[in-house]
């Protein structure tokens, strides 16, 4: 009988878990493509885990920890107070958010490239621009 409770709350462990996650990859307006990608696994694995139907393993769960800031114990709570707050942040914090993760996984040629790009963008006023 322990070992049919304990199974049970493996699986409502893993729902809150892949529950937790969903939350947060759609606060930030990643879609389960992007974020499966920044997290080295498949889409469809990625849907597993967020539908509960398979536990993230203790590497995911770091991962997530770096991709998405938070700490490990977020993705535990049965109501993420985290994830409601995010939900009210300026859009600027997730776009930042979004391009650190994205920036990670480029080399020094192409980071130059980037920052060349953002000067070049910063000095000719067309960021005034796009924001008015």
């Amino acid at each position: 009988m322990a070992k049919n409770k304990t199974k049970q709350e493996k699986i409502n462990l893993d729902e809150i878990i892949g529950k937790n996650i969903r939350t947060e990859r759609q606060a930030r307006n990643l879609s389960r493509d992007e974020l499966a990608e920044m997290l080295d696994l498949t889409t469809s694995h990625m849907g597993l885990i967020e539908r509960g139907e398979r536990g993230a393993t203790a590497v995911t769960l770091s991962k997530l920890t770096r991709v998405l800031q938070l700490p490990i114990d977020n993705f535990f709570s049965p109501s993420p107070s985290l994830a409601l707050r995010e939900e009210k942040e300026n859009s600027r914090t997730t776009s930042q958010k979004k391009i650190n993760s994205l920036i990670s996984k480029l080399n020094e040629a192409e980071l130059n490239f980037i920052i060349h790009m953002i000067q070049g963008i910063s000095k000719s006023g067309i960021s005034k621009e796009l924001s008015e």
